[in-house]
């Protein structure tokens, strides 16, 4: 079995559950909903599990779900959040406020490559699976060489991607995997393979 160095340890954890309704941010071209009350409960279940576990950095993306995710254990922990857009959500454009009906009719190529899930393809007017890769994966790579472990809130699709890229795999893949909220993935790096490791994926805090 291999042995991972006593190496840092990145948390990466999906927002907590979010509220209802339009919080449409101009800004951010997409639904800003805050957490939800049971995610206000997720994110106190998810403070008792990051206690003791040697964090010293936490990075949230420019939603205000991810900041009110952490917080509980941040205000405890004493940690000043950092805000990355590289861990923002995938842009999924114009398809934000559309429903599946209406991008079935609208977008029927995009709308069969969803479907198919065996090519990258280009949301309308946001990204491609690859280029959200190029920005979260950079984000993991910026974190070599820095001490102590670090926690990054961040979103569901985002992590699946960055989940296809530690496993080497097509980003179209990222659709057969499932993240719940304030799941982590946490990811070791194993110093003397040169290499990130996955240790676990959609851990639920207990």
């Amino acid at each position: 079995m291999m042995a991972l160095s006593a190496a840092m340890t990145i948390y990466f954890v999906r927002h907590a559950d979010k509220a209802a309704g339009d919080f449409f941010n101009l800004e951010l071209r997409h639904q800003d909903q805050p957490i939800s009350r049971y995610g206000r409960l997720e994110a106190r279940r998810l403070a008792a599990y990051l206690r003791g576990r040697d964090v010293e950095r936490v990075y949230v993306s420019q939603y205000i779900r991810t900041g009110q995710t952490i917080a509980p254990f941040a205000r405890r922990a004493g940690i000043r959040t950092i805000v990355d857009p590289r861990l923002n959500e995938i842009d999924t454009g114009v398809l934000d406020t559309m429903t599946d009906e209406q991008i079935e009719a609208k977008y029927p190529d995009v709308w069969k490559a969803y479907q198919e899930r065996s090519a990258d393809f280009r949301i309308p007017g946001g990204e491609t699976g690859a280029e959200a890769l190029l920005r979260v994966s950079g984000f993991l790579e910026d974190q070599l060489g820095r001490t102590g472990n670090a926690v990054a809130v961040a979103h569901d699709g985002i992590i699946r991607i960055l989940l296809c890229y530690l496993l080497r795999i097509p980003v179209y893949r990222r659709f057969e995997f499932r993240c719940g909220t304030t799941s982590i993935m946490e990811v070791k790096r194993d110093e003397e393979r040169d290499e990130w490791v996955v240790v676990r994926f959609n851990q639920e805090p207990q």
